[in-house]
């Protein structure tokens, strides 16, 4: 469809109305890098992979030194995890 057979078709309203759809459910491009993401993610079901390993884009700009940190803080919670698990098992009672 031309630029002028959909002017000649779509009422202002309605262009409002696909406007404000939009914003509440964006069409196309960040949204369909997100689906396909997760249909990668599904289909190859690596533990150590998440969603966002399969964008295209970074979801999260960071410089060096943010990622560094938060990468850091990552591990520290993996860690704390990895404590606490450990724990538990030695904590259980005996039967």
């Amino acid at each position: 469809m031309t630029v002028g057979e959909l002017s000649a078709k779509l009422s202002a309203s309605e262009l409002y109305e696909w406007m404000a759809y939009d914003r509440f459910d964006p069409i196309g491009g960040y949204r369909q890098d997100i689906q396909t993401a997760h249909l990668l993610y599904a289909k190859y079901r690596d533990d150590e992979k998440k969603i966002s390993d399969f964008l295209p884009i970074d979801p999260n700009p960071m410089t060096d030194e943010q990622r560094a940190e938060y990468e850091k803080r990552q591990q520290i919670e993996q860690l704390r995890l990895q404590t606490e698990r450990l724990q538990a098992m030695f904590d259980k009672p005996s039967l």
